[in-house]
């Protein structure tokens, strides 16, 4: 006799105006916005007003030009066109246009056009085109034309035209275009780099670790920021 392994349920908790509604096929509508399984386990929401959604950390959720959207539990989250979103305890996450978006614990997430994101207990994180940026207690940090960003307890930190970012407690920082302020936790110091670093194509990526700044070109000479002021040997 062959044990056959259950599969794990996957349905969705949907609460709209305070109502709760569990969908696990079908098509859900209301007088403002459609939610759907397009296959098993995948779940598709569009121009919601308001809504959240709750799942059992399987599944996959996708959103459409929705207004406000809250989401907790799902595996995989893609959200397009929305204004403000709120995602925890969930799985990996793609963001493409987003007014105000808030994750607290979450696995890999690329964002693409947010104004303010502020991001707590996430995996790697690729973000491009964003206002204001706080992130906290993540893996690695790439971040694209960013206008402030403020990063603290993170992995690696690659920052590319970036007008003001502060760094905290990063294992490594690579810059290649912007102005940063590092804080070491560890020795309390702060670096401050040039208003301006060139693209790497024109100079040659340039790291900060612990306290010190350095070029990777054997022709240029060795330099250190220290206290906020640059010394040139």
């Amino acid at each position: 006799m062959v044990a056959v392994q259950e599969q794990p349920s996957c349905d969705f908790t949907l609460i709209i105006d305070g109502s709760e509604t569990v969908i696990t096929e079908g098509v859900f509508k209301s007088r403002d916005g459609i939610a759907k399984i397009t296959s098993p386990g995948n779940l598709q929401v569009s121009r919601f007003r308001s809504i959240h959604v709750r799942g059992n950390n399987t599944g996959s959720v996708s959103f459409d030009r929705c207004t406000s959207i809250c989401v907790e539990g799902v595996r995989e989250i893609s959200i397009t066109r929305c204004k403000q979103a709120q995602i925890e305890q969930s799985g990996n996450i793609l963001i493409n246009s987003c007014k105000e978006l808030k994750v607290n614990g979450a696995g890999d997430l690329r964002v693409t056009r947010c104004k303010f994101t502020h991001l707590v207990s996430c995996g790697n994180v690729m973000i491009n085109r964003c206002k204001m940026l706080t992130v906290d207690w993540t893996g690695s940090v790439c971040v694209t034309r960013c206008k402030t960003a403020q990063l603290s307890r993170c992995g690696g930190v690659r920052i590319d035209r970036c007008r003001s970012a502060d760094v905290f407690s990063c294992s490594k920082v690579s810059v290649l275009r912007g102005k940063v302020n590092y804080v070491s936790e560890m020795q309390g110091e702060q670096v401050v780099m040039g208003v301006k670093v060139n693209y790497a194509s024109e100079l040659p990526e340039q790291q900060v670790a612990m306290g010190e700044k350095v070029n990777n070109a054997s022709e240029l000479p060795e330099q250190q920021f220290e206290m906020g002021v640059k010394v040139v040997e």
